[in-house]
């Protein structure tokens, strides 16, 4: 359930907007940054935990066209585990701690080493997750580095404004557990990020 409302929630937009365009009613999609990966937990037994992980927010860096020394974002993250797990795995799993959560998520960036059409960024996400039962709290330190392409152009009936980029991050940090005590991961993935497209019919 929680995999299927963190899902919904980060394709919530994209759908709309499709279905009004089909309609004839137009288009609208805020400036977003998508991003997908891999995370490893270390479980308090020793085992490595594997999830994936899947971030949906609204950024300031991809709605503002030009170089910008910072950027602030705020969404929504998803962790699941890999559909190809084992069921016997999976029952071990769900019985002793819950891999599976979704919540929000606020995420400031720096600019790093730059040129004209790539960027590299170091900043610091605070997460509260809702694994079911409870909730925790989280922080990653990340690291970032993404080729872009500002873009701003619009006439009476449409508006393109923000930046298009795509991107390779890490990152690593601690989790509040469901089963109590915290626990350290490392994640890595792709991202890509989507200007602010307005469309009248």
């Amino acid at each position: 359930m929680r995999i299927g409302v963190g899902i919904a929630a980060a394709l919530t937009v994209l759908a709309v907007t499709a279905g009004n365009a089909a309609a004839g009613r137009g288009a609208f999609i805020p400036p977003l940054e998508v991003e997908l990966g891999h995370a490893v937990t270390g479980a308090p037994d020793g085992r490595q935990l594997e999830s994936t992980q899947l971030l949906v927010g609204l950024s300031w860096a991809s709605l503002y066209p030009k170089p910008t020394p910072v950027d602030v974002s705020v969404g929504v993250i998803s962790t699941f585990r890999p559909a190809d797990e084992t069921m016997a795995t999976a029952r071990v799993v769900a019985e002793e701690e819950d891999e599976s959560a979704v919540g929000g998520y606020i995420d400031v960036a720096v600019r790093g080493a730059a040129g004209k059409y790539w960027r590299t960024w170091i900043g610091g996400r605070g997460e509260l997750m809702d694994h079911g039962r409870v909730s925790g709290l989280g922080g990653a330190a990340r690291a970032s580095i993404e080729i872009w392409t500002g873009t701003a152009a619009g006439d009476r009936n449409a508006l393109i404004l923000g930046t298009v980029a795509l991107s390779a991050w890490a990152e690593t940090g601690l989790r509040e557990q469901p089963t109590g005590g915290t626990a350290s991961f490392v994640a890595a993935g792709l991202g890509m990020r989507l200007p602010l497209i307005l469309a009248a019919h």
